[in-house]
């Protein structure tokens, strides 16, 4: 890529980052920026991202900031980059508190890519783990795609799944566009994460993601107990946090108590796991999730199930709801 743009007469400035949650820092965008500011970037020359979602998410910041925001061009090189953190313009770093915890995603800025590319031959230097995770998201917009007017998605994972695990390349092509569709579809009602659309707003995208976030960050978590596999990877802690979503919308009567065993399956289909060992208590998981960025005030606003394809926002969704969720995924 570097090569290309360099023979159409493009000066070019490359900064390297090991992406991983303890570097997608203020530290890191700072050094971005001052990097940045010393090569004489104009307000027109575009930020390019090349790599996985937090190269997106570090990237598209640092072109919103930037003289107050520059274009930014986001090429993908992971399968959950090129169906979620590409596409939207959401933006942002990672916030270390007092006391170490840190807190997903709590600084940033909504800022649009002037353009997309995602290559899907860069899928095939990806593991298998990095690509199962990439899957997670896909489930994620299967759960939610009646509530915004896709209804077909998940038939169609469904009767694609053999393929869609096969990575076969076509079915894959297609998996992207449907994704990316349902996406834009809800990014168009709702760009900028409303408090009030609740309803098919943009919120509805976060399924999963309030236990998962919560997770995601703790030490020492991997998907099969193995400690050489931690952390957990973002997508992986989504098919957890999606878990527990759907066990505690169950215990409070919002969706079929088989709604949860229909997400398990498909969880377990592709690899990706539904239970974890190692979690701390309720307690202190409850407290994380008070962290997110949906949280108003002291309450948590959960994405929960009210059927297979189907979600709404609760406010007060009871502690012992949540408990039922996070003791759904103990291992």
């Amino acid at each position: 890529m570097i090569g290309s743009l360099q023979s159409a007469g493009l000066a070019t400035t490359i900064e390297t980052i090991t992406p991983s949650e303890s570097v997608k820092t203020l530290e890191t965008f700072g050094h971005l920026l001052g990097a940045i500011a010393g090569s004489s970037h104009g307000r027109v020359d575009p930020v390019v991202s090349l790599g996985g979602g937090i190269v997106c998410d570090i990237a598209g910041f640092v072109a919103a900031s930037y003289r107050r925001g520059v274009p930014v061009i986001q090429c993908p090189s992971t399968l959950l980059a090129m169906v979620d953190a590409s596409v939207g313009g959401k933006t942002g770093v990672n916030l270390t508190l007092d006391g170490g915890g840190l807190m997903k995603n709590l600084v940033g800025a909504f800022h649009q890519p002037r353009l997309v590319c995602a290559d899907i031959a860069l899928l095939e230097s990806l593991s298998d783990r990095h690509r199962r995770s990439g899957l997670s998201e896909c489930i994620k917009h299967a759960f939610i795609c009646k509530s915004v007017g896709h209804d077909g998605l998940g038939d169609w994972m469904g009767e694609h799944l053999e393929s869609i695990k096969a990575f076969d390349s076509a079915t894959i092509e297609q998996l992207v566009m449907r994704n990316v569709a349902l996406k834009a579809t809800v990014v168009a009602r709702d760009e900028h994460e409303s408090p009030d659309a609740i309803e098919g707003g943009r919120m509805l995208l976060n399924f999963g993601h309030t236990f998962g976030h919560a997770i995601e960050t703790l030490p020492g978590l991997s998907p099969d107990a193995d400690g050489a596999n931690a952390p957990l990877h973002h997508g992986e802690a989504v098919a957890l946090g999606m878990v527990a979503a759907c066990r505690c919308a169950e215990s409070l009567g919002m969706c079929a108590p088989t709604t949860g065993d229909s997400l398990v399956a498909m969880l377990d289909s592709v690899g990706l796991p539904s239970c974890v060992a190692g979690l701390p208590t309720t307690d202190e998981i409850v407290e994380r999730m008070g962290h997110d960025k949906k949280a108003i005030g002291s309450s948590i606003r959960l994405v929960l199930a009210t059927g297979v394809g189907q979600c709404t926002i609760v406010d007060d969704a009871s502690g012992d709801a949540m408990g039922v969720g996070i003791d759904s995924i103990r291992a």
